[in-house]
Order: C-alpha cells, then structure tokens, then sequence
C-alpha cells in the first residue's frame, strides 16, 4: 500500500546518480559516437558483431542482473517469503534465457554450426529459439521483448515519476515495495523500450538513416534492456538491504 514518508525515510533513489542516469546514458550514445567515428566495417565488426563489445557487454549485464537474481532469492528464502521467492526464481530463469538465446546457448562462443535440421527452421542458421520461423518465434522473440518493453517503460520509468510527483513511496516491508521499480529506472526505463525510435522514424519520413545515425539500434535496444534487469536488481538489493537495516531488533 502506499504511503506518504515520513522525515526519517530513505529517499527513493537507491543507486547514485553517476549509474542511474550516467551509465545508461553512455553506454547508448556511445554507439552513435562509435558509427560517428568508425567506417561501418569497423563498427560492424568490433561494435555489432556477434563477438563484438555489444554483444558482450549484453552477456555482462545479463550475468551480474543473474547474480543479482539469485542474491535476491536468497534473502527472500531467508525471510520465509514464498512470494518473493517464486518471482526472483522467475527473474532469474527471464535472464537465463535471454542471455542462453543471444549468445544461442554457446553457439557464437564455442563456435559450432547449427543441425541442418535445426538451420532450416531458425531464420538465421542459430542454435535458438526467438529466430525459429512462424508463430513459434513470435512468441517465443517479440511477445516476451514487447511485454518486458511495455513493464520497462510503464513500470520503470513512468510510475516512479508518478510516485514521485505525488510524494509516495511503497513500505520497504511489503512485496509490492520490494519488487517495484525505483526511481533509479527512470532513465534506462524510457532508454530501452524506445532505443530504435530514432532509426524507425528516420526510416518512415526519409526512407533511410544517415551514416552517423544508423547504429543498428536493434541490437542495441538488447543491450538495454541486460542494462534495465541490472539496474533493476541492483536497486532491488539495496531496498532490501535498507528493509533488512530496518527490521525490529529482536529481543
């Protein structure tokens, strides 16, 4: 339930500003100032490519928001909450598979081919699932990407600021105050769901993107949204951290 704090209660930013708002900031223009700067086959190949540093760095975030995952479990199976638990245990098993399937479970790692079999039915010849062809990749690649976005864009970033505006604040000690984003996901929380706008409205009144623009933002979208689940769970940690500092002490 809500409530308005009180003088004693923590602000409801749990992560300094330098990664809040810093990080998520550079590490998207980053990527128009590498295509600014690069011929397009360097960027293609140490920016984009499967083994390049935005792929990579997808597969760090994905891991530390993973760690951060299991933390959560953890302490939430300490404090006996059944709740928590079965939705950290969810979290966790979402970065698993976004992470196994961008990196096509060690396919672009280890570097083996496909089956034929498999190569047939995966638009581009991966070991993976969102790339299979017909309704199987649709639900399997853009439903879980567009739910994730619309929580990403409403729960992250518009509700905090709404939370905000009105000087509420969820209790530390309830799930809802546990699991909902803080204001810390405000920026990544409109910078992921909306990464590739730019490119898709240059691409409706231009019919193509500059040079310096054309980022490939797809791919960078992904890595955003790793950026958002490590954020996320990173605020997630410190709340609980607060609400564990919090507690009665025993008598």
């Amino acid at each position: 339930m809500n409530e308005r704090p009180d003088m004693n209660e923590r602000p409801d930013t749990a992560l300094p500003g330098w990664a809040w708002l810093g990080l998520p900031l550079v590490i998207y223009f980053s990527h128009y100032l590498a295509r600014a700067l690069l011929d397009f086959a360097v960027y293609d190949r140490w920016v984009l490519h499967e083994s390049g540093i935005t792929e990579k760095a997808t597969l760090v975030m994905l891991a530390l928001a993973l760690v951060g995952g299991l933390l959560a479990t953890r302490w939430a199976w300490r404090q006996g909450d059944r709740k928590l638990v079965a939705f950290f245990l969810v979290f966790c098993l979402g970065c698993v598979y976004f992470g196994g399937e961008e990196a096509s479970w060690g396919q672009h790692m280890a570097g083996w081919s496909a089956p034929e079999e498999w190569a047939e039915v995966n638009d581009q010849a991966e070991t993976n699932l969102h790339n299979t062809s017909g309704i199987a990749g649709t639900l399997l690649d853009q439903l879980p990407r567009n739910l994730l976005a619309i929580a990403m864009l409403v729960g992250g970033a518009i509700l905090p600021l709404v939370r905000r505006a009105r000087g509420l604040r969820h209790s530390l000690h309830s799930f809802r105050g546990l699991i909902m984003p803080g204001f810390e996901c405000v920026a990544i929380g409109f910078i992921a769901p909306l990464a590739s706008i730019p490119e898709k409205i240059l691409k409706a009144v231009a019919g193509t993107v500059p040079a310096p623009l054309e980022i490939e933002a797809g791919e960078v979208k992904e890595l955003m949204f790793a950026v958002f689940l490590a954020m996320y769970i990173a605020g997630v940690l410190v709340r609980m951290r607060r609400a564990g500092a919090a507690a009665p002490s025993p008598h």
